[in-house]
């Protein structure tokens, strides 16, 4: 879907007259808030995959979980375009009926960061030969939800000027004066895009066909409240 023009940013408003509270017999103090919204293409992929195992022995089990990390980081140094960091490493006991320990499980995670998604899918295909995926999330990043932001100070704020203006004109009062105006930081009309795959045993494939993800939209919203005095 076509992302509309600044123009046709969609604004909320809700106006509310405080009860008399007057400075003076001609000031009227209203209480606006308003917010605009933009709907933007999802730039930014974050994925985390993991490797689950069962061992007799708690050094074996480390063993394992290391040698498949290690491997991960290994074939993601050929994807520069995907940021690779470690994520969670758990281990605990795994009892009998008696409270015996009879074996040793543990995870360890992954997270992989990028703008590029094809290349994404491609180095997730590849570790999901021997890693299983958690989960992938599509996201607006923090420099575009930042850039919006900029743009839509100026558009919220035009927007609680003529609200204030609408209310002014129906009681007679054209002067304004902002005397607050607290503006919030963007944040998603809607969750963004998220892909889980259910846990199963890790088994070790011959070839993992890639993806063709769709990471959709998200919607950015900023609001802006005021303490308009009308004269």
């Amino acid at each position: 879907m076509r992302v509309a023009p600044l123009s046709s940013f969609l604004l909320l408003s809700s106006l509310l007259l405080a009860p008399l509270a007057h400075a003076g017999d001609n000031i009227t103090v209203l209480n606006l808030s308003t917010n605009a919204q933009r709907e933007l293409a999802n730039d930014q992929l974050n994925a985390t995959l993991y490797v689950q195992e069962r061992q007799a022995q708690a050094a074996q089990l480390a063993d394992k979980l290391n040698r498949a990390i290690n491997r991960a980081r290994a074939d993601a140094t050929a994807y520069p375009q995907v940021r690779f960091s470690s994520g969670g490493y758990n281990s605990w006991p795994d009892y009998d009926k008696n409270g015996k320990i009879q074996a040793w499980q543990g995870r360890a995670e992954i997270k992989l960061e990028s703008a590029d998604f094809a290349r994404s899918a491609e180095l997730i295909a590849q570790l999901q030969k021997y890693l299983l995926l958690d989960g992938v999330q599509f996201s607006v990043s923090d420099s575009m939800r930042k850039q919006t932001e900029q743009a839509l100070i100026p558009q919220a704020i035009s927007a609680l000027q003529q609200q204030a203006a609408a209310a002014g004109k129906a009681l007679g009062k054209t002067q304004q004066n902002v005397r607050e105006l607290s503006i919030g930081e963007s944040q998603p009309g809607m969750p963004p895009m998220m892909l889980r795959a259910k846990a199963m045993a890790a088994e070790a494939a011959p070839a993992v066909t890639v993806p063709d993800w769709q990471p959709g939209k998200s919607m950015i919203q900023l609001n802006v409240n005021g303490r308009i005095e009308l004269q």
